[in-house]
C-alpha cells in the first residue's frame, strides 16, 4: 500500500476543536484583564482626591505647632488655616473657603497628644472616605510640628 501524507479529515476536526478551545480560553483571560482595568482606572481618579488633600494638609501640619479648635468637620490650625468638610450639597473638603477635594463621603478630624522621651507630640488624625463605585476609606495620623 501506498503511504498517503497529509491531513485526514479526523485529524482536520480535532486541530479545530483544539484550535477554538484555545482562543476561547484566551477571550475569557482577556475579558476579565479589561474588565478590571475599569476598576483601576476608576479608583484611580478618586484616590487623587486624597492626594490633593494630603499634599495641602501635611504642609500645614508640617508649619504649625498646635491648633486652635478642632471639631468633627472642621480644624483650625495655629496660623489660621481652616479645613472644612461640608457634607452637603457638595461633600467637598474646603482649605481656607477654597475647595481642594470632591467627592468627599465622610471626614472626621480628632487631635490626641502623645508623649515621647519627655517631649509632647500633637496627633491630628483624619479618618476620610471617598465616593466611587466602592469607598475608598483611610484613616491617616499626621504629626504637628514638636521642634
Amino acid at each position: 500500500m501506498k503511504q498517503e501524507k497529509g491531513i485526514t479529515l479526523t485529524s482536520l476536526i480535532i486541530y479545530m476543536i483544539l484550535l477554538i478551545f484555545a482562543i476561547s480560553m484566551l477571550a475569557v483571560i482577556s475579558d476579565m484583564f479589561f474588565s478590571n482595568t475599569k476598576y483601576i482606572t476608576e479608583s484611580g481618579k478618586y484616590i487623587s482626591e486624597f492626594n490633593k488633600f494630603n499634599m495641602y494638609f501635611i504642609e500645614d501640619a508640617k508649619k504649625n505647632n498646635n491648633t486652635y479648635e478642632v471639631t468633627n468637620h472642621q480644624i483650625i490650625f495655629e496660623d489660621g488655616t481652616v479645613y472644612t468638610y461640608y457634607e452637603a450639597p457638595d461633600s467637598s473638603i474646603y482649605r481656607n473657603k477654597v475647595k481642594i477635594c470632591t467627592n468627599i463621603t465622610y471626614c472626621k478630624f480628632t487631635k490626641t497628644e502623645e508623649k515621647q522621651n519627655n517631649t509632647i507630640k500633637n496627633l491630628i488624625k483624619v479618618h476620610l472616605a471617598i465616593r466611587s463605585s466602592k469607598l475608598f476609606e483611610i484613616q491617616n495620623e499626621y504629626v504637628l510640628r514638636y521642634w
